[in-house]
């Protein structure tokens, strides 16, 4: 007998049963809304207690974790889900419990704030906000449903104060969980047993091997791009940075981590994107800056390794993998043609679409287009691009997809957007600086790397390939990072001791030394 008085197997036999029945009636249609809907509320309160308890390392581990919820409409990734639950159960725990307080950062909160009335009202006056997997007339809603999971995840984060002796463990979970990335890849290596599993992992990171399986040409010249590993890399590099510094990290005493340094970097030059290479060394060349290294021997003891490995790396580049070879492609380095032909292909093919679409920055300098898609126009873009009557890169300006950060703001949003935008870019640098410069030297190493990555990352979105709605998860997730690790914004301590306990020099050793 349990405490409501009635017996075990009543409760089993009344509740859980009809429950495994009917879950299992509807499974066997899967692919009805109504049955993922049914299933996911299901599941939803199974885990509820956990959620309750432990909703916000989850939310930091969810992310940067590459998992998407497959049975939800749309199969939306798991950070954006996680946050919605982290925030709602944030404000029910303020309701409930007088005492709770919210950490608000107003220099961060009013940008964001700005930012989401911009995107907001254009989607109002564009066309609203079209979700397909929801059966709405006009598409392109995703990309607008990312902004807004981007700024509620952001105050799920800094909203709560993370205690000091946990720390590390939460930060591991943020940036680790982006090891994930490479689960994919890895899928598809195992075959088809392993195929089943994504549907908890998205299948876009092993694209490029099944398109190289499946390609036409000689086998000699196909090279498969391990995309996931350039993310996975880039989350084992974070963590390490995080830990270690590069002051650290180059420590002489411990080489090892000078070796896990290379390997993961070479790694990361598997996805045969250019960026990583890019991003790897903005990185680098932040943090060098932060930590003050370039005012030490250090600096010279770099160059001189850079020049050493550099002039090593010419005879060694027409022998690694193509997909390396491409990643190296900006470099003054003799690759395969093949490789060369692929980078330079895919940088024209930007080019281009730039050119088409920069004279349309007037037009919507005011008011910016969004992201509502009429399904026609979108279907005939597809058909013209499938017989040769529209290029590729037209399709993908059609479709908003405009491989340049400051485009991807100007053209949706206007100069507003863009405003709203660079408000909050110097809102965080400002807030993550001034948690660096006031660090206590426990968290040095972490505050420096948030700021070097931060700032290496904003650079890159406008001289690089960024795209608002992928990249301002990334930017909100670091600031509000260190906001939950700081408490808010640090202030300089400055400590005082009373005059009448400042204790005096002793003299007497000094009176007879001489001069």
């Amino acid at each position: 007998m349990n405490k409501s008085g009635l017996p075990r197997q009543l409760i089993v036999i009344g509740v859980a049963v009809p429950l495994a029945l009917l879950v299992g009636y509807l499974l066997a249609t899967p692919d009805r809304l109504q049955t993922m809907t049914i299933v996911g509320l299901v599941l939803a309160v199974l885990i509820s207690p956990v959620l309750l308890h432990f909703h916000y390392p989850i939310l930091l581990f969810s992310w940067s974790a590459v998992v998407v919820v497959f049975f939800l409409p749309g199969k939306p990734d798991l950070w954006m889900v996680i946050a919605g639950i982290s925030l709602a159960i944030s404000v029910l725990t303020k309701v409930l419990n007088k005492e709770a307080r919210f950490q608000n950062v107003s220099s961060v909160t009013w940008p964001l704030a700005f930012l989401v009335l911009v995107v907001l009202v254009t989607a109002k006056l564009t066309g609203g906000v079209g979700l397909r997997a929801l059966g709405n007339e006009t598409f392109g809603g995703k990309q607008l449903v990312f902004i807004l999971a981007a700024v509620i995840g952001y105050f799920a984060i800094s909203n709560y104060r993370i205690p000091p002796e946990r720390i590390k463990r939460y930060t591991a979970l943020f940036f680790l969980a982006g090891l994930t990335a490479a689960i994919p890849n890895l899928l598809y290596m195992a075959g088809p047993l392993g195929w089943r599993l994504f549907l908890l992992f998205p299948t876009n990171f092993a694209l490029n091997q099944a398109f190289d399986d499946f390609a036409l040409g000689a086998a000699d010249v196909k090279f498969t791009r391990l995309t996931g590993f350039t993310f996975a890399s880039m989350a084992a590099f974070a963590y390490a940075m995080m830990r270690f510094g590069l002051r650290g990290m180059l420590m002489a005493q411990k080489p090892w981590r000078f070796v896990l340094f290379c390997v993961v970097g070479a790694l990361g030059l598997l996805g045969g994107f250019r960026s990583a290479v890019i991003i790897f060394g903005l990185v680098c060349a932040a943090q060098f800056y932060f930590e003050g290294l370039h005012r030490t021997r250090l600096f010279l003891v770099l160059l001189i390794a850079m020049a050493i490995g550099g002039a090593a790396l010419i005879p060694l580049a027409p022998k690694l993998p193509l997909s390396v070879q491409r990643s190296l492609s900006m470099l003054p380095l003799k690759i395969d043609p093949v490789a060369k032909i692929d980078a330079q292909a895919s940088l024209e093919w930007r080019i281009e679409m730039w050119k088409i679409l920069v004279p349309q920055i007037p037009q919507y300098f005011w008011i910016g287009k969004g992201y509502a898609l009429s399904p026609s126009d979108l279907y005939l873009s597809n058909e013209a691009a499938r017989r040769g009557l529209m290029k590729s890169y037209e399709l993908a300006a059609v479709s908003g997809n405009y491989h340049s950060g400051p485009l991807s703001i100007l053209i949706p949003f206007g100069v507003f957007g863009m405003i709203g935008f660079l408000w909050f870019l110097i809102a965080s640098v400002r807030v993550l600086y001034i948690n660096h410069r006031y660090s206590p030297p426990q968290y040095q190493n972490l505050n420096t790397f948030l700021l070097s990555y931060f700032v290496a990352r904003a650079l890159f979105y406008f001289v690089g390939m960024g795209a608002l709605s992928s990249d301002l998860p990334f930017f909100a997730g670091l600031i509000g990072l260190s906001i939950a690790v700081n408490g808010g914004v640090r202030s300089r301590a400055v400590e005082t001791v009373p005059s009448a306990t400042v204790p005096q020099p002793d003299v007497s050793m000094l009176e007879n030394q001489p001069a």
